[in-house]
């Protein structure tokens, strides 16, 4: 029995490591604001740096045990994100921001380190080691009083880690109007010479398609219709044909048609010959009349 747990658990925990994994890919270092000068307060009335971590997934991850490891010129620090508070849960396509004060004794979402002389920020998982799951390479010197660096969409539709017009914590980095493609498509077309164009191409290579396509139905139907025809002409000559295979259709030649005109002759006068005592009785073409009819009584005198 307990080999058998061991043998179910295994599956199951290497495919909860593989959804681990898979969800840890899309997590990000979203936006990072190095000097807080007048920009974004804290729960304490303060303007520290501040990073903000984005969750690209469509399912809710806990940051609970991940690390957020700061590289300055001198030192190298690490931040365990504490386990068990509801802070560090990112709902789908949320955001998460870390305040980069130092003490690490203000709550969950305030590190041990600062942003100061900083050469980069990385992510980590609940080991602390190997690949980060992201890191950002940035120059100190650099940064801008309240001016934010992270992920933006640009004019060209790809994501890079630039200079941000304005900063958005907890929030998209894409303030900007995108610009519709329609819109892009007039001002590359502003004569619509390539949309006429493309819409000629279009209309005839639809219609030589239908062409194409009515014509070999066409040639099909007819070469249906042939065979059909053929094979009905075969079943009548086939029905037609006699023991000796000769057809009833064929045309009759001029001594079958005399030999069956004597017959015909001699059959009529032997039907006479036969029938000797036939009577033939003729209509009488005078009018009858019961007034006319008395002159046959009536004696005649010679009229002379």
């Amino acid at each position: 029995m307990m080999a058998r747990k061991l043998l179910t658990s295994v599956p199951l925990m290497f495919a909860a490591l593989g959804v681990s994994a898979q969800h840890n890919s899309e997590l990000r270092i979203n936006e990072i604001l190095v000097k807080n000068v007048d920009n974004y307060v804290d729960d304490y009335g303060h303007r520290p740096s501040w990073i903000e971590i984005y969750n690209g997934s469509h399912s809710t991850l806990d940051l609970g045990g991940y690390y957020l490891r700061a590289i300055t010129s001198v030192d190298t620090v690490m931040y365990r994100i504490p386990t068990g508070d509801p802070k560090t849960r990112i709902t789908p396509l949320g955001y998460l921001v870390f305040f980069c004060e130092g003490t690490g004794t203000k709550g969950t979402l305030y590190t041990n380190f600062t942003l100061e002389d900083i050469r980069s920020v990385a992510l980590l998982n609940s080991s602390g080691k190997g690949t980060p799951i992201d890191v950002v390479e940035l120059d100190y010197n650099s940064q801008q009083p309240d001016v934010s660096i992270g992920y933006m969409t640009t004019t060209d539709g790809t994501e890079r880690f630039i200079t941000l017009p304005r900063t958005t914590p907890n929030a998209t980095n894409d303030t900007e109007p995108v610009m519709a493609r329609h819109e892009r498509f007039r001002q590359m077309d502003p004569y619509g010479l390539v949309m006429a164009f493309s819409a000629v191409v279009i209309v005839i290579s639809v219609l030589m398609c239908l062409f194409i396509l009515f014509k070999l139905l066409g040639n099909y139907m007819i070469g249906v219709a042939r065979r059909k025809d053929k094979a009905s002409k075969a079943a009548k000559a086939g029905s037609a044909e006699t023991e000796d295979g000769r057809s009833y259709d064929s045309p009759n030649t001029a001594d079958e048609i005399a030999a069956i005109a004597m017959a015909l002759q001699m059959y009529r006068e032997e039907l006479h010959d036969r029938e000797s005592s036939v009577l033939t009785i003729n209509r009488v073409a005078r009018a009858y009349s019961p007034w006319s009819s008395k002159i046959y009584g009536l004696r005649q005198f010679n009229k002379k």
